[in-house]
């Protein structure tokens, strides 16, 4: 290992380049799939912060060894949720800009367990969060918002901005209602089960023969002309 001040580089070439400069830990660009397990016992008791951008990480294991940690940087990896972090009571920013995803309920769950004190979050180009960076307009993006403040309600700043005073009274209105469907994947693919023909109920007796069911074919002469229909209030003589 190398000291420059307060620059710490690590550099075995069978290590990643992972450098602390004050309470800031930088893993960012490593191409790392997991991070390293000796994080907590080489940086635990001094990094406060932690960027882990530009890498390949699906899973966020790793984190346990620092419980002093106030913020998480992790743009731009392949990230699906947060399961598996422990709870850590000071952190209050998370990013995780440009990753997949996608269960905005099980995320925002994941969050409330791991970081029950969260005040800056954010997740553009996440499939979760609709937005025009995703094929959404801004109604869709409005609700999801609406949702994230009601789950969330010590955020100041939601993406890109703050979390107004209206917002947050909309969002105890509405948001437990803005969270829209998800169809049960269990449900995809699978088929009716096939009704055999001595499940198929007959007829009564009485409707077997011919004319004798309260159904009834024939031609009308009635014509119906509108006059008690309520549309018709609304059509002016200059629009027949």
């Amino acid at each position: 290992r190398h000291f420059h001040g307060m620059l710490e580089e690590v550099t075995d070439d069978q290590a990643p380049q992972i450098t602390l400069e004050g309470d800031r830990l930088s893993l960012v660009g490593l191409d790392l799939e997991t991070l390293p397990s000796t994080l907590g016992a080489q940086y635990g008791g001094v990094a406060r912060h932690i960027d882990v951008s530009f890498n390949q990480l699906t899973l966020m294991n790793g984190l346990d060894g620092l419980p002093n940690l106030q913020s998480i940087v992790a743009d731009n990896n392949s990230l699906e949720g947060l399961s598996g972090i422990p709870p850590v009571q000071c952190l209050k920013t998370l990013s995780v800009n440009n990753n997949k995803i996608s269960d905005l309920k099980g995320f925002i769950d994941a969050v409330l367990t791991s970081f029950p004190n969260i005040a800056f979050l954010s997740m553009l180009k996440n499939p979760a969060c609709p937005n025009y960076f995703t094929g959404h307009d801004s109604e869709d993006y409005q609700r999801y918002r609406y949702y994230v403040i009601y789950r969330l309600r010590q955020l100041r700043f939601l993406d890109s901005t703050p979390v107004t005073d209206l917002e947050r009274s909309e969002a105890v209105r509405v948001g437990s209602f803005a969270l829209p469907a998800r169809p049960d994947p269990a449900q995809y693919g699978r088929a009716a089960p096939p009704v055999l023909p001595d499940e198929v109920p007959e007829l009564p007796p009485e409707l077997k023969k011919e004319g004798q069911g309260k159904a009834s074919f024939g031609v009308s002469n009635y014509v119906y002309y509108g006059r008690q229909s309520e549309g018709n209030r609304f059509i002016q003589n200059d629009d027949l």
